[in-house]
């Protein structure tokens, strides 16, 4: 079949157009394969809450946004340092109230939240002969000194922005405890109104080779979608934490 003139400038004129756009973005544009692999699991899920592909790709190659898990890491080798401590797990928590810094290493169950929690609402401190069923020691005074307090500017947080008791998480989004315990303290939240939850990076890269990655991510998820982005993108990972495998 033959064409006309204006057929034939028409295609050719598009056939231009396909050529420069492949040559701008790459021929990927055209296909619609999946991306897999973690790598393509957390930038699924960054696109879920909100993320352009192109904002995911640009803040993942910023090397700027580690500083801000290397802050959290800091925090967690400087309680160390000061208590002593040998090591620190995941996920490391820290109870907080006005009067008490309380170390809580592990996922404890929630009915140990619960007690804690009632305990403070109704007295106002847990004491030490409660803590030592637990095998827990309050740390003195002088960590406050150490732990970055509480800021919604800055923390991952949900709940109040006043809290009479905040909990503060430094977790890995690849350690199976700390997914064990999300829904835990989601669950102490949902019934305190005065309970804050903090989320601070804390990846043992050498347990968990993606939880660095996966770090990296939520918190290109936060900067450029916000604090609710970066719940509901925790959220999704540690739901389908076998993704990350």
């Amino acid at each position: 079949m033959n064409m006309n003139s204006d057929t034939k400038s028409s295609a050719a004129l598009l056939l231009s157009i396909i050529a420069i756009i492949i040559s701008l973005f790459g021929g990927g544009i055209f296909t619609n394969q999946p991306l897999d692999g973690p790598d393509g699991f957390l930038k699924m899920t960054a696109k879920e809450v909100g993320m352009s592909s192109r904002a995911y790709d640009k803040c993942i190659a910023d090397p700027t946004i580690a500083d801000l898990v290397d802050a959290d890491i800091a925090d967690t080798d400087a309680i160390a340092a000061y208590t002593q401590l040998q090591g620190i797990g995941t996920p490391f928590n820290l109870i907080v109230t006005d009067t008490q810094v309380i170390p809580v290493s592990g996922a404890y169950p929630y009915e140990f939240f619960d007690l804690v929690v009632k305990t403070i609402n109704e007295t106002g401190t847990v004491s030490q002969d409660i803590l030592d069923q637990f095998a827990i020691t309050e740390f003195d005074s002088g960590i406050r000194d150490i732990v970055s307090p509480f800021n919604p500017d800055n923390d991952h947080y949900r709940g109040s922005t006043t809290p009479s008791i905040t909990i503060i998480e430094y977790s890995d989004l690849q350690c199976p405890f700390c997914a064990r315990v999300h829904p835990t303290f989601q669950q102490i939240l949902n019934e305190n109104e005065n309970v804050t939850w903090v989320y601070r990076q804390l990846p043992l890269t050498s347990l968990h080779p993606q939880a660095l990655p996966a770090a990296i991510a939520s918190e290109c998820v936060a900067r450029e979608e916000g604090n609710d982005a970066f719940w509901q993108f925790a959220d999704t990972v540690f739901e389908n934490q076998d993704q990350l495998q």
